[in-house]
């Protein structure tokens, strides 16, 4: 064989063998840096839910090798198991480690399980508790549901600090509510319904969607679902009972006047119009007692501030409120209209029958001393009984 023949055989050699690593003879694709597995940190609430995760693969250049091969695991299959996608199953209560490999790089994230105890009939007087007990469920009897969304004391790490929207502390509004609560069984020898979120508002806002209320961590936001469960198994309650009720929404405020601001989901610009403008209007489908109002003999503008008003009834208790016969309208005062628990608890959505109202209270004389809450909590309690009374046809839970 010639030398030419020799360099041409060795030629179609090194050529055939760099052919065949280039095609995957030993090539172990990208060269990947690092992985890192979104969410980081995740929730799945009982047996059967699912949390999908993604894994993002860099190469050591920096830049994204989206057709890297990723291998799931999970730490614990006992608590979650993860298919080969990331899309994790929970088992059962418990911790585990979700982990991605590509490239011999690996990144993580933590899943936690909770189980919720089921309950199949909710006893009155008997706290019923969420997660870490953020937020708690005490059942009642009366046709009546109070909801405290904004003065809780809890600051867990696993929760950071909201970034954005209000983070001012109603003080002392869930005490306020429960001095109402036990005016109310004191009165009645019944309770109301409550809600209570114990977490502070710069952890979560209940009163808010759930984007701006949480901020994407998934512990608020399951704090914020248990929340909104709660009042919905409350009013869900109440409506079996009685066919139709009332639901609150206690909050707290720091305006330059002192009385209570009853919110409607009416503007002050609205509120400040003529009665016979209010009654024209059609103002009543607007508001959060739509259902009220479609049941009342008295024209709408009565319903919000004539005598017979919760205004007019919490006014002639010596609580000054607005609207009412004293403070019709809040003029161009500052004012609280009614927010997110009490538009989807009210009764403003068509074939609701809980009507709905967000109190706002001043703090001196009402939320300051526990002495001031007993003496409020006793006034409201009574105005709370004519109001049912006259406008629902009953308060007392039947016997």
């Amino acid at each position: 064989m010639g030398e030419a023949s020799r360099k041409v055989r060795w030629a179609l050699a090194w050529a055939l063998s760099a052919w065949t690593l280039g095609c995957g003879g030993g090539s172990t694709g990208p060269d990947v840096a690092s992985v890192t597995v979104e969410p980081r940190v995740a929730l799945a609430v009982g047996a059967g839910d699912t949390v999908r995760f993604t894994a993002s693969v860099l190469t050591g250049g920096g830049t994204s090798a989206p057709g890297a091969a990723v291998a799931w695991r999970s730490t614990n299959a006992a608590v979650a198991t993860v298919d080969g996608q990331g899309r994790a199953v929970a088992v059962a209560a418990g911790t585990t480690t979700v982990t991605a490999t590509s490239g011999g790089a690996s990144g993580s994230a933590s899943l936690e399980v909770w189980a919720p105890a089921r309950v199949t009939a909710y006893q009155p007087g008997t706290s019923y508790f969420g997660r870490q007990s953020y937020v708690e469920y005490i059942p009642g009897e009366l046709p009546l549901v109070l909801s405290a969304p904004h003065g809780g004391s809890l600051t867990p790490s696993e929760i950071p600090d909201r970034t954005w929207g209000t983070t001012v502390t109603d003080s002392n509004a869930r005490e306020t509510l429960l001095a109402v609560r036990t005016a109310l069984l004191e009165r009645t020898g019944k309770a109301p319904h409550v809600v209570i979120s114990h977490l502070r508002r710069t952890k979560l806002d209940p009163n808010r969607e759930l984007t701006e209320a949480a901020q994407g961590n998934p512990f608020a936001e399951n704090a914020w679902s248990e929340f909104q469960a709660f009042i919905e198994t409350a009013t869900a309650t109440v409506t079996a009972t009685y066919g139709s009720g009332l639901y609150i929404d206690i909050h707290g405020h720091g305006h330059a006047i002192a009385r209570a601001e009853l919110g409607y989901l009416l503007s002050a610009a609205q509120l400040n119009r003529t009665d016979a403008e209010i009654d024209a209007q059609g103002l009543a489908a607007q508001s959060s007692i739509r259902a009220l109002a479609a049941s009342s003999p008295l024209p709408f503008s009565q319903l919000l501030r004539g005598p017979a008003s919760l205004g007019g009834l919490m006014q002639k208790e010596g609580i000054r409120s607005v609207p009412s016969p004293g403070d019709p309208s809040p003029g161009s005062n500052d004012y609280f209209t009614g927010g997110y628990d009490t538009e989807r608890h009210g009764s403003r959505e068509a074939g609701r029958t809980v009507s709905g109202v967000q109190i706002e209270l001043p703090l001196p004389g009402i939320r300051d001393t526990a002495t001031n809450r007993q003496a409020f909590g006793e006034a409201l309690a009574r105005a709370l009984e004519a109001y049912m009374t006259q406008h629902f046809g009953f308060f007392r839970a039947p016997r």
